[in-house]
């Protein structure tokens, strides 16, 4: 009756509440738009950069494209984690940002730290899902590279393909003896023959023979003059020509 009220409303009990519900909502928002962004950018991205534009993709009114696909021989699985790699990488960056932003509800102290480690986290997690995605696509490769090689080995005429089985080994063949070689023997020193003893037990120099000169053999033998040339016969002691003494 009196009009006393305590206007609990005046004490914001009634109005708008910012904390952990203000923040999860905005958060939940963001991410599902984050969501939606991702799906769209993976397709423009894969297009773009990921896509090798020789695919065939499967047609439901090719027939030619069923056969394939039903047998595996067209493997399908190394596009799909392409683009699932890349929309797993840019929804966690969205999902980071979203958690980011709705940080902001709770005070700039609360955003700077929820942005240092969410940027931690965020590379942490980009790296595990690429170290993850890469060792599923390396067991994919080999296995479309072996069923590629047995494609192209069926599609060999049977001349082309090797032969089955071991590899013939060639025929044992011993190797040639090499031949012996022996060592050349030195050659035996000559007998040398007993120099005479001098008085003081010395060997005696050897005497050298005397080696008559031109003149003393020209008379034994003939020959020619030593001064003028001319010739001489045998057993002359004079030039006939110039009167040259020869012996």
């Amino acid at each position: 009756m009196y009009g006393y009220g305590y206007g609990y409303e005046n004490y914001g009990y009634g109005g708008p509440s910012f904390g952990i519900g203000a923040a999860g909502g905005i958060f939940v928002t963001l991410v599902v738009i984050g969501f939606i962004a991702a799906i769209v950018l993976a397709v423009v991205v894969y297009r773009k950069y990921a896509s090798d534009g020789n695919e065939q993709p499967l047609s439901f009114k090719d027939k030619s494209t069923w056969g394939p696909f039903l047998r595996f021989d067209k493997l399908v699985i190394d596009k799909i984690l392409r683009a699932l790699y890349i929309f797993c990488a840019i929804f966690t960056a969205f999902f980071f940002l979203a958690l980011v932003l709705a940080s902001l509800a709770d005070g700039i102290v609360v955003f700077l730290i929820t942005l240092i480690m969410c940027a931690i986290l965020c590379l942490i997690i980009e790296l595990l899902e690429r170290v993850s995605f890469e060792s599923v696509m390396l067991s994919v490769i080999i296995t479309r590279n072996t069923s590629d090689i047995k494609g192209m080995l069926g599609s060999r005429p049977a001349s082309e393909l090797p032969p089955a089985g071991p590899a013939p080994q060639p025929p044992f063949q011993p190797a040639p003896e090499a031949p012996a070689h022996h060592a050349p023997q030195p050659p035996e020193a000559p007998d040398q023959p007993e120099q005479p003893q001098g008085a003081a037990g010395q060997p005696e120099p050897a005497l050298a023979p005397e080696t008559p000169s031109a003149e003393q053999a020209a008379p034994a033998a003939g020959g020619f003059c030593p001064v003028c040339g001319a010739p001489v016969q045998p057993g002359s002691h004079f030039c006939p020509e110039c009167g040259k003494k020869l012996d």
